[in-house]
């Protein structure tokens, strides 16, 4: 994995949003995941989080309807934004990028005119290992694509990182260690060329036919043209149709011990194509709709 160290708001969480809260857990559980409490958030969603020392997946739900029209001061809902997410298509709804300073990356965007609806201040109740709760302050900057908003972002600073960076959470069964790649599918790639450069700068991303590859501090983000993916996902299915085009669809995790991974993934009777370069590729309807790949972590 080609990554840019000097490049910050690399991948913090992309957020696989889903209809069923506890099948999806269970499910994630059942790849080797350790799943945290669940938490909720003011404007009706709750999650639970799958932590990496440097990264996370979260899952996301709807837990109160009536929650969902809370808005910003630009008129954005979060909650809406990810009820809209799971009916059109249950699967990566967003991606969080990873922020210390929301008003100052903010700006640096608003210098660099890439689209963003504004600042989300807000606090939830924190559940910590020990049974103990506190007040997590968390600020968003959102970065809705509102031509294509399955490809969309928002910038997460969390105020009080021990909150959420919690080391009893980041033991895995199947060894993961953190999210190396995250993966969309687009009729033209380069489509979204503008975005990811507004975002990362020019230097970061790379474009040729049909694929489109944007180095963060946090891994990649990659985009695929329908013929690409279906070569570069082979052994599963691409987890959207025509229709729902274009789509997040795979999530790529590290591992310190791939045989600790095949074992676990053995042990619980989860099917996977071994890729040629030396990782496991689980077909999305084990993930909540995400097709799920785990690679050793030097590879």
């Amino acid at each position: 994995m080609a990554t840019n160290k000097k490049n910050h708001l690399g991948i913090d969480h992309p957020l696989v949003a889903i209809a069923d809260m506890d099948k999806a857990a269970a499910d994630f559980a059942r790849l080797g995941f350790f799943i945290n409490p669940r938490h909720h958030h003011p404007w009706g969603t709750d999650n639970h989080l799958l932590m990496f020392p440097e990264n996370f997946i979260e899952l996301i739900s709807v837990y109160d309807q009536s929650k969902l029209d809370m808005t910003n001061e630009k008129g954005f809902a979060f909650g809406r934004f990810i009820q809209n997410s799971i009916e059109r298509k249950e699967g990566i709804s967003l991606v969080a990028l990873h922020s210390e300073d929301a008003r100052a990356d903010h700006q640096l965007l608003q210098q660099r005119q890439v689209e963003n609806q504004g600042i989300v201040d807000f606090r939830r109740v924190a559940h910590r290992p020990d049974g103990s709760e506190e007040e997590a302050v968390v600020s968003l900057v959102m970065l809705i694509n509102s031509q294509q908003p399955a490809i969309s972002n928002f910038f997460c600073h969390q105020h009080k990182p021990d909150l959420v960076w919690v080391k009893d959470w980041m033991t895995h069964a199947n060894g993961a260690n953190g999210i190396s790649m995250v993966s969309y599918i687009a009729e033209n790639p380069a489509d979204f060329y503008q975005r990811f450069a507004g975002i990362y700068g020019e230097q970061a991303v790379s474009v040729e036919e049909g694929y489109l590859i944007a180095n963060t501090d946090r891994g990649d983000f990659e985009v695929l043209s329908p013929e690409r993916a279906r070569a570069r996902f082979a052994g599963v299915a691409i987890p959207c149709d025509e229709q729902q085009i274009p789509s997040g669809i795979a999530i790529r995790v590290t591992t310190h011990s791939i045989a600790q991974a095949r074992a676990h993934l053995d042990e619980n009777q989860v099917l996977y194509t071994l890729t040629d370069e030396g990782g496991l590729r689980i077909a999305a309807s084990y993930a909540g709709n995400t097709i799920i790949e785990i690679y050793p972590e030097n590879n």
